[in-house]
């Protein structure tokens, strides 16, 4: 048997035994222990690292203890052996009970209203009060994620909330209408009033022993709970005790304001009786609106099917026809209002070019439904809830281009201005996404879709080929998993790409724009690239004090050999070589930086190059006359004769007048 995996010295997993019945949609479950606490058996659940947990909730979850949910023991990154990666691992106790269902789609033996509302709905609402006071929704509750706290199979518990995006694992039936709309990737974190309303659902679910909707399409669910209402679409052809029809419209009431509260639905249990509001059913127009080849005779449903038809839907909300079903049919003020608002008059709409039908259908469908999620060329999400698809999706090229237009096309001030009720979440969310288009519409590495992100997703790991199996959440990180990921054999050319820049952009203020800049250059292959990446790198060593990384830089001194081989005098080549080679030892980058990019020394190098330069054009200058001069013998024997006949008929001449001047004084 392999070592056991530990976790935060306090919990000891083992990898080699599965716990197949417990798993959830996004982690495996393992048997695991407690080391010092004395505590019963743990699972632990390997969560897939391609799914965003829910960190800051981690966090803000610890010591939780209210019965009626798992027991949340201990989270953590672990080396995960079978996967050779780190991934995220969240603890809770073992349910002794097991599940109480194992799909939605299965059927149990039926509950009384009686035990339900003992062993189930009483300590659910426990749990969904205390965890709002802590500002945390569940965003979890379905029938598959229910467990028995006990052998007897009588306590139900509420399964992990945890290991995965806000609603993504719920199946549309137990969503609200806004939730289940919105693609399950991009559903937002929802609060407490959307948990209650899965209460509802699973009450629904264990009265029955059934999912109450299992014959309906997802669009056919949809179109029903908007012209019959969800508390009419999940108990239709059903059987429901009176005392619980009650309990059921209240749960299940579609306007959030109308939905009950966990203190309405606690009075209830004490035994109060109250009075649910009727369903307020959209408004009917006087005649329906066709759209891909069906009629619609209410906003929410219209809205809904020019989103789901956004391809053809421009030419309709552009269209005569629909001005006149808007302010003539449906005599909606609020809804006419709302369109004004947003899309303008009917005659800007004719001018508009036909590129803009996108930009228009996403408009028209926020005025007609302002509550319901954004919806952009196929792309159905809440604002909050952008960030987690796009991570989910990211290595799909579509999906890619869908958030780009999304937030290319500005439309949260618009949707907003449409809201009745502020919510300070939201408010920077907008800020957020107000700044997104500048770096999205930059090229440079750093910035692009990659920047987007990260900026999205706070807690994200780095997804670089390079070191996304070291799982790095932290720019503190980011140095340790290079070093790691520079030992491989299977390294790229390059130990920066796209997503490590934006990633360190993204999470760090000590790099600003100007690494960023001098990583944008044209020349992707060259050592200026080169040495901006080193410069990034060893910014973010300096600052995260994480200790050396001796093979990256090894890795960057071999990367940086042209640049020193550039140097033209060899003592001097020779002397940066050795420098290079100590500081590559120390590991640390900015040692190495500040050798390549020593200005003075490329200077001195380049100044006595250029003057050895010149040297060498003057002796060449002088060989060259040598050269002429000595290819010409004749010419030059005439001029040397000459030379030598003057030199000896001066000197014969001379000594012929000394010799007659001492004749004649003798």
């Amino acid at each position: 048997m392999a070592d056991p995996i530990i976790l935060r010295e306090r919990i000891e997993i083992d990898s080699d035994q599965p716990i197949p019945e417990f798993n959830i949609q996004n982690a495996a479950a393992y048997a695991a222990k407690a080391r010092r606490e004395s505590q019963g058996d743990l699972i632990a659940y390997a969560c897939d690292p391609r799914i965003p947990h829910r960190h800051d909730d981690l966090e803000t979850m610890r010591g939780f203890t209210t019965n009626g949910l798992l027991r949340f023991v201990e989270w953590g990154v672990v080396t995960w052996r079978p996967l050779n990666r780190r991934l995220a691992v969240v603890v809770y106790e073992k349910p002794l009970g097991g599940r109480v269902a194992s799909a939605v789609s299965d059927t149990i033996e039926p509950m009384s209203d009686e035990a339900i509302t003992r062993n189930f709905l009483t300590p659910a609402m426990t749990v969904l009060r205390d965890m709002s006071t802590r500002g945390v929704p569940h965003r979890g509750i379905r029938p598959d994620n229910l467990f028995y706290s006990d052998t007897n199979k009588r306590h139900i518990l509420l399964g992990d909330p945890l290991t995965a995006p806000p609603g993504l694992n719920n199946p549309l039936f137990c969503e609200t209408l806004e939730q289940g709309m919105a693609d399950p990737e991009a559903r937002g974190r929802g609060g407490v009033s959307d948990d209650l309303y899965a209460i509802g659902v699973c009450v629904i679910f264990l009265l029955l022993g059934r999912n109450p909707a299992h014959e309906l399409s997802p669009m056919e669910l949809i179109e029903r709970k908007i012209s019959t209402s969800s508390y009419a679409t999940l108990t239709a052809g059903a059987r429901i005790q009176m005392n619980m029809v009650e309990l059921l419209r209240g749960l299940l009431a579609d306007d959030p304001r109308d939905r009950w509260s966990v203190r309405e639905v606690e009075l209830w249990i004490g035994g109060r009786r109250l009075t649910p509001k009727q369903a307020k059913l959209p408004p009917k127009a006087a005649r329906p609106v066709t759209i891909g080849g069906r009629d619609y005779d209410n906003v929410r449903a219209v809205s809904e099917a020019l989103g789901r038809n956004w391809l053809v839907a421009g030419e309709i909300v552009r269209g005569q026809d629909f001005d006149n079903w808007i302010r003539r049919s449906l005599t909606d003020e609020r809804v006419t209002e709302a369109i004004n608002k947003v899309l303008g008059s009917q005659a800007n709409l004719a001018k508009a070019p036909d590129s803009d039908n996108p930009r228009l259908v996403t408009r028209a469908c926020m005025a007609l439904d302002p509550a319901a999620p954004l919806r952009h060329k196929g792309f159905t999400c809440h604002v909050d809830g952008v960030g987690p698809a796009l991570a989910m999706a990211f290595e799909r090229e579509d999906i890619r281009q869908k958030v780009a237009d999304f937030i290319n096309g500005k439309f949260i001030g618009a949707w907003m201005s449409l809201q009745t009720r502020n919510r300070s979440d939201l408010s920077e969310m907008y800020g957020i996404f107000e700044k997104l288009p500048i770096p999205l519409n930059m090229t440079g590495v750093g910035y692009g879709i990659e920047r987007v992100l990260y900026e999205l997703n706070r807690h994200l790991h780095c997804m670089s080929t390079l070191i996304e199996t070291f799982f790095v959440t932290t720019v503190d990180r980011l140095i340790p998993a290079i070093e790691g990921a520079a030992k491989g054999r299977d390294r790229p050319r390059l130990p920066v790409d796209r997503h490590i820049a934006a990633f360190a952009a993204a999470r760090s203020t000590d790099v600003d724009e100007r690494y960023l800049r001098a990583l944008s250059t044209n020349d992707q292959t060259g050592t200026d690239h080169v040495l901006a990446a080193l410069a990034l790198l060893g910014r973010i060593q300096t600052m995260a004090k994480n200790g050396p990384a001796p093979t990256l830089a090894t890795w960057f001194a071999e990367l940086m050999e042209p640049a020193v081989n550039r140097f033209h005098n060899l003592k001097q080549r020779k002397a940066v070589e050795a420098n290079v080679a100590r500081a590559a030892e120390t590991g640390m980058l900015m040692e190495l930086h500040a050798i390549y990019a020593d200005q003075k020394a490329i200077q001195r190098d380049q100044q006595g190059y250029a003057q050895a330069q010149q040297e060498h054009r003057y002796c060449g200058a002088q060989i060259e006359q040598l050269s002429l001069e000595l290819n010409n013998k004749e010419h030059m024997a005439t001029e040397l004769g000459e030379q030598v006949a003057a030199v000896a008929s001066g000197v014969v001449g001379s000594l012929g007048a000394t010799a007659i001047i001492v004749l004649y004084m003798l």
